[in-house]
C-alpha cells in the first residue's frame, strides 16, 4: 500500500516520515510505514488485521510498477495512486480522471488470481460506469499464449484488437499482444508490440499483420500422433465422428479454410467444421432445419472444447458467423440448397477416405 492516511490527509509513502499515526483509507485501522534503503517506502498492516477492502500481499515488482504506470499514464489525464471505492469494496492500483470520459482504473496483477475473482473485479467498476485496464507483470508475460491468460485478461483496445497488456518494471516499458486470433487449425496467433507512451497506445497499431500461412500436411502428422497416443481433446472428437462413419484423418479437403476467428474454437474451426457437417449429413432425413443446425453447431462446439464466454467476450457472434459461413460453403459446392428457412440435401460430400480402397490407420 502506498497510500495512508494522517490526520485526515492523505500521504503518499515516499514523503512519510516515521513514527507518525498512519491508518488505512478503507478501514481505518493503523498501518505501519516500511522504510528501508533497499526497498521503496510502503505501509503495511499490522498481523491479523482484517481490512474492508479484499487486498494481496504486494511486492517490490508491484509497488514499482504502480508509480512507473503512474508516470506512463500522466497525460491521458489525472491520476492518481490506490483510489478507493467502497461501493464495491475494491482499491485501484491507479485512478485516471478523464475529462468528458469515463474514469480508467488500472490494475496491475502481479500475483496469481481466478478467473471469478478477474470477473467480479471487472464487474464491479463495470457498474460504476469505470473502465478497468488490467496490466499484467511479469509472472504473467513469461507464459505461453493460450485460452487461460485471453480468458481472464484479453480485452478489446481501439488499434488494437483483441489484447492483453503487459508492464516491464525493469525497463518501465508497456508490452502488448494484440490482435489475438485463432486460425483453422486451433493455433492461437498474436502480434507483439513494446510502448514507451500512452500517445503511442492511443495511435494503435501502424504495422500490416503478417499473412496467415498454414501447413495442413504438419496437421494431420500431428493428429495422427494425437490419436496415437490417445490424446483425451482428439479421441473426444473421433468417437463423434467415428458415430458418424468417418475419420479424423479423412476431413475433406473442402472444408480447409484459411479463415480467422476468436480464440474460442479450442481444437480449431475445422474439426468444427467438419463434426457440423459430418453429423447432418448423417441425419435420416433430406430437409434440415435451422434450429437442428444450430443444434449441431453449439453440439459441435463443446465436442472441440470450444470456449462459451471469457471475462470480456462471449463466443456467440463467432459461433454464428462459422455457421453461416459453413452452410455458405456447402450451398456453393452444391450440397446443400436453401428451402425457404431450410435446407435442402442435394447430395452428400466424400471424404477422403472414401476414395481409397485401402487406408492404413
Amino acid at each position: 500500500m502506498l497510500i495512508a492516511l494522517l490526520k485526515g490527509k492523505l500521504i503518499d509513502a515516499a514523503y512519510a516520515k516515521r513514527l507518525q499515526d498512519y491508518c488505512c483509507p478503507a478501514c481505518r485501522q493503523r498501518v505501519t510505514l516500511h522504510h528501508g534503503t533497499r526497498v521503496q517506502p510502503y505501509f503495511a498492516h499490522r498481523p491479523r488485521a482484517a481490512c474492508t477492502i479484499l487486498g494481496e500481499g504486494e511486492t517490490q515488482q508491484h509497488l514499482m510498477g504502480k508509480r512507473q504506470l503512474m508516470a506512463f499514464f500522466d497525460s491521458w489525464g489525472t491520476v492518481s495512486l490506490e483510489r478507493i471505492l467502497p461501493d464495491i469494496q475494491q482499491r485501484a492500483d491507479c485512478w485516471v480522471e478523464r475529462k468528458g470520459q469515463r474514469p480508467v482504473a488500472i490494475e496491475f496483477q502481479c500475483s496469481p488470481i481466478m478467473t471469478r475473482q478477474v470477473a467480479w473485479r471487472t464487474r464491479g467498476y463495470q457498474k460504476l460506469n469505470v473502465y478497468p485496464f488490467w496490466i499484467l507483470g511479469s509472472r504473467y508475460s513469461k507464459q505461453k499464449l493460450g485460452w487461460s491468460l485471453i480468458e481472464r485478461f484479453a480485452t478489446w483496445l481501439r488499434g488494437w484488437g483483441l489484447c492483453l497488456l503487459f508492464w516491464d518494471v525493469q525497463h518501465q516499458r508497456m508490452r502488448i499482444d494484440h490482435h489475438l486470433y485463432q486460425d483453422a487449425l486451433g493455433n492461437y496467433h498474436r502480434r507483439t508490440t513494446w510502448l514507451l507512451n500512452i500517445d503511442e497506445l492511443i495511435a494503435g497499431n501502424q504495422v500490416p499483420l503478417p499473412k496467415l500461412v498454414l501447413d495442413y500436411p504438419k496437421w494431420r502428422s500431428q493428429l495422427a500422433r494425437d490419436l496415437h497416443t490417445k490424446r483425451p481433446a482428439v479421441l473426444a472428437i473421433q468417437e463423434a465422428l467415428y458415430a458418424t462413419g468417418h475419420h479424423v484423418l479423412d476431413v475433406p479437403n473442402f472444408l480447409m479454410t484459411t479463415t480467422v476467428t476468436l480464440p474460442v474454437f479450442g481444437q480449431g474451426l475445422l474439426l468444427w467444421r467438419a463434426l457440423v457437417m459430418a453429423q447432418l449429413f448423417a441425419l435420416p432425413v433430406l430437409r434440415i432445419t435451422g434450429t437442428t443446425i444450430d443444434s449441431l453447431a453449439v453440439k459441435s462446439f463443446k465436442t472441440v472444447g470450444g470456449h462459451q464466454r471469457a471475462v470480456w467476450f462471449s463466443a456467440d457472434k463467432a459461433l454464428h458467423k462459422a455457421q453461416c459461413s459453413l452452410l455458405v460453403d456447402l450451398v456453393a459446392l452444391g450440397y446443400l440448397r436453401p428451402i425457404d428457412e431450410n435446407w435442402q440435401i442435394c447430395r452428400r460430400p466424400k471424404w477422403v477416405g472414401e476414395t481409397k480402397s485401402v487406408r492404413e490407420r
